[in-house]
């Protein structure tokens, strides 16, 4: 069952259950299920923002678009240069598995590659992005003026969210583990998605979305309310991926008796063949990620899924009625998801985290956000709401 062992990639699990070997392909589950959770969080947010956008509570902004022009050589070169990039790496993926699946980064990163799919790749796209320029050339350019409203720039958001959010991840990261800054100097790129921090993450993107928000003209509490139910959501999904992976982030041990009623996923799981090799040896298992935990463990994952998704659809259910107070959405999403994240460090394995004296108390860096965020959901919602009702 997927939810009581793990597949470091997902390509594990399509071999185990249909036979189909691209083991070679690094389709890493963690990963696999964060790209999930910004395209379904993508999704919620633009959903979200037409709404608003159709009751006229979010503005547009115009911008001026030249259409019909000829093909210009910057074009060209770009294209040519992204086929180029793109035939000159998976070909050479292709006819060299063993070492890109050893090392896909490196592989990925090199200087090699087949540079006469290279070639190729970049005739093809050059090629395309030249013909395609002149079936729309006009006689004379034509110029309009064109509205362009939030829910159309949600691309701009998931990269914003994406770029910031491992920053942040991994910044607030490095500051409850500083050993961790010697794996960045030895693997940069892919320290960067490794030991993540939820909670850095979402303060970096809320500072971008914040800054995007100012330089686009868009109403910044319509667009924070817009954003949260979605986040949650992908934040829970994300925490599947910790789960199917076995990255190490579960819970304490648990070895009480299981009751009857609950089923084993949720109650406790020994992580065979995680993803960082954690444990003693599964006795018979040959190759990669062949470790398990000698003792089980409470599958904290699976329960923040359960928490994030129960909260989303509390804060879908609560958006239409504080449509008219902006900003109170999102004052309750941080207070849910601060209770929610407070919760579950009580079964998490620390272990390895480093704990902060506050006023007598030792407690976790997540733990101290975590109270942050609810005092100042509490407080966000008071102010707007005495502001939101004194102006009726």
């Amino acid at each position: 069952m997927l939810l009581l062992r793990c597949y470091p990639r997902i390509t594990d699990w399509l071999f185990e259950v249909s036979g189909i070997d691209l083991r070679f392909l690094p389709i890493y589950s963690y990963g696999f299920f964060v790209a999930l959770g910004f395209i379904v969080a993508a999704a919620i947010a633009a959903w979200e923002l037409r709404r608003r956008e159709q009751l006229g509570l979010i503005n547009f902004t115009t911008k001026t678009v030249t259409t019909g022009e000829a093909p210009t050589v910057s074009s060209l070169l770009i294209n040519a240069l992204v086929g180029f990039i793109l035939l000159f790496k998976i070909v050479a993926i292709f006819l060299d598995k063993e070492a890109f699946g050893a090392n896909p980064q490196s592989f990925i990163f090199s200087m090699g590659g087949n540079w006469l799919a290279g070639i190729l790749g970049a005739m093809i796209f050059g090629g395309y992005s030249y013909y395609a320029a002149k079936k729309e050339q006009l006689p004379t350019p034509k110029i309009e003026i064109v509205k362009v409203y939030p829910s159309q720039q949600i691309g701009d958001l998931v990269v914003i969210a994406a770029v910031l959010g491992v920053l942040g991840a991994n910044f607030f990261n490095y500051l409850e583990n500083p050993e961790d800054y010697s794996s960045f100097a030895q693997d940069p790129i892919g320290s960067l998605f490794s030991g993540l921090s939820i909670f850095g993450g979402l303060i970096f993107a809320g500072i971008g979305f914040g800054i995007y928000a100012y330089v686009k003209k868009i109403h910044i509490l319509h667009l924070f309310d817009s954003v949260a139910p979605g986040y949650i959501l992908a934040n829970g999904i994300g925490r599947i991926g910790c789960h199917v992976s076995g990255d190490g982030d579960w819970g304490i041990v648990n070895v009480a008796p299981k009751p009857d009623f609950i089923p084993q996923f949720l109650w406790s799981n020994d992580y065979a063949h995680n993803i960082i090799n954690a444990g003693v040896p599964i006795p018979g298992c040959e190759g990669n990620f062949c470790n398990h935990l000698l003792l089980p463990v409470y599958p904290t994952p699976v329960y923040e899924f359960l928490q994030c998704a129960v909260i989303c659809i509390i804060l879908l259910s609560l958006r239409k009625k504080l449509t008219i107070y902006p900003g109170v959405l999102f004052s309750i999403f941080l207070i849910f998801n601060g209770i929610q994240r407070f919760t579950i460090e009580k079964i998490r394995d620390i272990s390895d985290r480093e704990l902060f004296h506050v006023l007598g108390f030792n407690l976790k860096q997540a733990e101290i956000i975590s109270i942050g965020m609810v005092i100042a959901g509490v407080l966000s919602a008071a102010i707007l709401l005495r502001i939101y009702r004194a102006h009726k």
